[in-house]
């Protein structure tokens, strides 16, 4: 069946179509929009719950601020704890370390004495206050005060202002002179100090200045006397004034040259001065050397070179003090002077630690632990050191030393160590010491923390 419209029909429909489509159009356009507000409220419901959850974490958030901004965290370095806050402007360690010695001696006609004793028993404090202010307290068990030795338990006491350069030191702490010296005895390679120990000024009141970088360090100070003094002895103190520089003109991991020199001008107390040392161990009381008492002196000066290279295991060290006392006119003035020389070598390839920034040397790490599977560190060393304390007629003594030293670094905090040292001479006419060459045997344990 053929269907056809005639024209006016056709055109009729033609224009319903025509006007029912834009009304289509609207209807789905409509259907969309509300589809999309109803995404667009569900959209702004979740973002209402984020900002909720947002808010709710930013106010746990400052809890827990409030509540750990004076809260401490507790570090370890593997030796010591130590505590600091959380923004790292507070600072502090309690610590210590612990020597104890043992010694024999083959002595000739002077009795030395074998025995054992604790050469140092350190508690040790210091931290750090509002980034730039350090403290430090030591006191040293071994050498308890009492009413006529004062305060000498006191070791380093002092506080320091880092916010400048140089740094400001305030207290009691070591005269910057000698590099042996101003070595801890912890990282010394020897268990004692060679005779240039004789010489070396001992810890003082004072102000100091340091300041030091990657490969030299510079230091000054002028002191008073150690804390020591007695309040019912009306006597004047000494005063003096110190400086030290050194520098590394080579400096690389495990090799470097120290170059050093220090100079010391002081007004002893009540114009008298004495210098005197033990033979390298401290077990006995007994000095081969001794000036006594040097009355009418005005004032004396000490002249101080050093130098030091490190090739891996290997090492050298050497020291030369001259120290020129002036006396009053009536009375001679006096020249004396030390050294010492010495090399030491590593058998497990470990080698010395360094700070260039204070000159000095620091401790040993082996390689390998002892109870962790390792051997630790082995070291061996020779030295000879010499001292001369006689000008003319003026006979303090000279003796002459030859030291073999082995040591045993179980962890970087731990050491057992063996000296062998022999008297090789002195010279003291009129005196009992005079050509003593006693053989002695020392032994240390030691620990810091």
């Amino acid at each position: 069946m053929n269907f056809q419209l005639n024209p006016l029909r056709k055109n009729l429909l033609l224009a319903g179509l025509v006007l029912l489509s834009p009304a289509a159009a609207l209807a789905d356009a409509e259907a969309r929009i509300l589809k999309l507000e109803q995404q667009v409220n569900q959209l702004l419901q979740q973002l209402e719950v984020q900002n909720a959850q947002i808010t709710q974490t930013q106010e746990e958030v400052k809890q827990t601020q409030v509540v750990t901004q004076n809260a401490v965290i507790a570090k370890t370095n593997g030796r010591a704890l130590s505590f600091e806050s959380t923004n790292g402007a507070f600072k502090a360690q309690i610590g210590g370390r612990l020597q104890a010695d043992a010694a024999y001696h083959n002595a000739d006609n002077v009795d030395l004495g074998d025995g054992s004793s604790f050469r140092r028993l350190f508690l040790d404090v210091r931290g750090t206050v509002y980034d730039n202010w350090n403290y430090r307290f030591q006191y040293d068990f071994a050498r308890p005060g009492g009413s006529d030795s004062g305060q000498r338990g006191i070791r380093d006491a002092y506080i320091q202002y880092t916010g400048l350069t140089p740094a400001i030191t305030i207290g009691q702490f070591k005269q910057p002179f000698g590099l042996e010296h101003l070595t801890s005895s912890l990282n010394t390679t020897f268990i004692e100090r060679g005779l240039t120990n004789v010489f070396n000024p001992d810890r003082a009141f004072g102000v100091g200045l340091s300041h030091g970088s990657s490969n030299w360090s510079a230091s000054a100070g002028a002191f008073g006397d150690k804390s020591e003094a007695n309040a019912a002895d009306e006597g004047n103190e000494g005063w003096g004034l110190v400086a030290r520089g050194t520098f590394n003109p080579i400096i690389e991991k495990n090799k470097l040259i120290h170059l050093g020199a220090a100079v010391l001008h002081r007004n002893p107390e009540d114009t008298a001065l004495r210098f005197r040392e033990r033979p390298e161990a401290n077990i006995t009381d007994v000095r081969f050397i001794d000036t006594n008492t040097i009355a009418d002196v005005d004032d004396y000066q000490q002249y101080g070179l050093e130098a030091a290279a490190v090739f891996g295991p290997f090492s050298i060290q050497s020291e030369y003090i001259n120290t020129q006392v002036k006396r009053a006119s009536a009375a001679s003035d006096l020249d004396f002077n030390a050294w010492y020389a010495y090399a030491s070598y590593f058998l497990t390839g470990e080698s010395r630690g360094y700070k260039a920034n204070t000159g000095t040397f620091d401790r040993v790490k082996p390689n390998t632990t002892v109870g962790q599977g390792g051997i630790g560190a082995w070291e061996v060393g020779i030295r000879y050191s010499a001292a001369d304390l006689t000008d003319g007629s003026f006979i303090g003594g000279e003796q002459e030393n030859l030291t073999f030293g082995l040591n045993w670094y179980t962890t970087d905090n731990i050491r057992l160590s063996a000296n062998y040292i022999k008297v090789l001479d002195v010279d003291r006419p009129g005196n009992a010491a005079d050509g003593e060459k006693p053989d002695i045997a020392l032994v240390r344990a030691q620990i810091d923390f």
